[in-house]
């Protein structure tokens, strides 16, 4: 029985460069979900324009 180094080679370095990309895809994506919760929960809160008392005194 011969083992096909070339091929094994191959399928390892595409399995490692597939679980780089992933890792990374997921990484940006965590960061994109975090800044969108962060933006969704601390938007400041709109006060009503005080309204300007009449100066006929």
């Amino acid at each position: 029985m011969q083992i096909n180094y070339f091929t094994i080679g191959i399928v390892i370095t595409l399995l490692i460069t597939l679980i780089v990309w992933i890792v990374k895809t997921d990484r940006k994506d965590e960061k994109n979900f975090e800044q969108q919760i962060i933006d969704r929960e601390l938007k400041p809160r709109e006060h009503p324009k005080p309204q300007k008392a009449d100066k006929a005194m």
